[in-house]
C-alpha cells in the first residue's frame, strides 16, 4: 500500500518510519534506526564512564584509609616501643635491688659473692650522692637529668648497720620522674585512712592509682613510693611523697603522706 509524505506529498511506504525524501519522522512513537544504534552506542560509553569514575573514586578512598591506617598503626608501634624501654628499664633496676634485699641481715661481702654482684660506695652521679643516704649502691650506667640534675636511670641503695649487714635496700626509678619531678597528677590528695590492717596490696594499689616510682625493703616491710600532685585551695600545685608499708606477706600495715615544700624562696 502506498501513502503520502504529510510534509512533502511524495509518495513513502507504508513500513516506512522516515520520508525517503524529506527526512520526516512518519511514526513519532518510534526511534530511528539512526537513533536506536545512537542510544546503543552512546549507552556503553556513559556506563565506561561512570565505572571509570567509581574506580577512581575507590582508588582515592583506599589510598586514604590506608594512609590512615598506617598513621594509627606507626602511633601504636611508637607508644609500645616507649612502654617497652620503661617497664624493661623499670625491671631490670626493680630486679637488681629485690635480689639484693633477699640477703638482709646477711654481711655485704658474702652478699655480693652470693648475687656474684660489686656495690660500690659511692654513685658515679654527684646527684644521687648529694641527695641520698646510703652505704653502697649499684646502679643503671645510663642517665637521665631531673631538673637539671643528671642521676641514673635507676639505682639500688644499700644500707648496713655497724657489722656490716644490710638493714635495707631501695630501689629507686629515677626515669619514671623524668617527664615531671613531682609525678602524676591528682584532682585531689589521696586519703588511705579507710583501709585497716592486713588489706592486700593490690586493693591499696588501686585505691592510689599510681605507679609507684621506689621501693624500700627491711626485715619485716616493703614500702612503695609514689610522688604525685594536685591543686590546693590556693590554686597553687602542692606536690606529695606519699609512701604505703606492707609487711613481708604483702598485706598493709600504714601509709604516710608528706608535702612537699620549696626548699629555697
Amino acid at each position: 500500500m502506498t501513502v503520502e509524505c504529510p510534509k512533502c506529498r511524495k509518495p513513502v511506504g507504508d513500513n516506512d518510519i522516515v520520508c525517503a525524501n524529506c527526512g520526516v519522522e512518519l511514526r513519532p512513537g518510534k526511534k530511528t534506526a539512526l537513533a536506536r544504534r545512537m542510544s546503543r552506542k552512546d549507552k556503553p560509553a556513559i556506563e565506561m564512564d561512570s565505572g571509570i569514575r567509581a574506580k577512581r573514586s575507590g582508588r582515592l578512598g583506599d589510598g586514604k584509609l590506608k594512609l590512615g591506617l598506617f598513621f594509627i598503626v606507626f602511633a601504636l608501634l611508637v607508644t609500645l616501643i616507649i612502654l617497652i624501654v620503661v617497664n624493661v628499664v623499670g625491671s631490670e633496676g626493680e630486679n637488681t635491688a629485690e635480689d639484693i634485699a633477699e640477703y638482709i641481715g646477711m654481711d655485704v661481702g658474702n652478699a655480693q659473692k652470693k648475687l656474684d654482684m660489686h656495690f660500690k660506695d659511692e654513685s658515679a652521679f654527684q646527684g644521687v650522692n648529694n641527695a641520698l643516704k646510703f652505704n653502697y649502691i649499684v646502679e643503671s650506667e645510663d642517665s637521665v637529668k631531673l631538673d637539671g640534675i643528671t642521676y641514673p636511670e635507676w639505682a639500688a641503695l644499700i644500707t648496713v648497720d655497724g657489722k656490716e649487714r644490710i638493714e635495707s635496700v631501695k630501689y629507686a626509678c629515677f626515669e619514671s620522674l623524668k617527664d615531671n619531678t613531682d609525678g602524676e597528677e591528682k584532682s585531689k590528695a589521696i586519703n588511705l585512712d579507710k583501709f585497716e590492717k592486713g588489706t592486700k596490696w593490690g586493693t591499696v594499689s588501686d585505691e592510689t592509682d599510681l605507679d609507684y616510682y621506689s621501693i624500700s625493703w627491711t626485715k619485716d616491710t616493703k614500702a612503695y613510693v609514689y610522688r604525685y600532685w594536685y591543686e590546693n585551695d590556693a590554686g597553687d600545685r602542692q606536690p606529695v611523697v606519699l609512701s604505703t608499708v606492707f609487711d613481708t606477706d604483702n598485706k598493709f600495715l600504714y601509709y604516710t603522706s608528706t608535702l612537699v615544700y620549696p626548699e629555697y624562696l
